[in-house]
């Protein structure tokens, strides 16, 4: 694993030795016949986590998966995680 920070984006490299895979081929978590199985999510919560997600084919084989994440400017309120910024993990209450 590798990862790589500029001062707009964190890009995390991940290596598998497997055989590989083509993410067209990764069955829908979401589908009927999937909702009760107990593996399979961790391509999806990838996607729905990161800003940049994609699989390319290993250079020695299997897959490599690169992620990325926006970071917030500096200076900048840090974000909440929803895509609105907030000072502090409290909720906000008017007066």
């Amino acid at each position: 694993m590798a990862i790589e920070l500029t001062e707009e984006r964190m890009i995390i490299h991940v290596l598998d030795e497997g055989k590989g895979f083509r993410l067209t081929d990764v069955p829908d978590p979401l589908a009927q016949e999937n909702l009760l199985s107990t593996s399979g999510r961790g391509i999806f919560l990838m996607k729905a986590f990161m800003d940049e997600f994609d699989v390319h084919p290993g250079k020695t084989g299997g897959a490599e998966l690169v992620m990325a994440k926006r970071l917030p400017a500096l200076g900048s309120p840090h974000s909440n995680g929803n895509g609105s910024a907030s000072n502090s993990g409290a909720p906000h209450q008017e007066a």
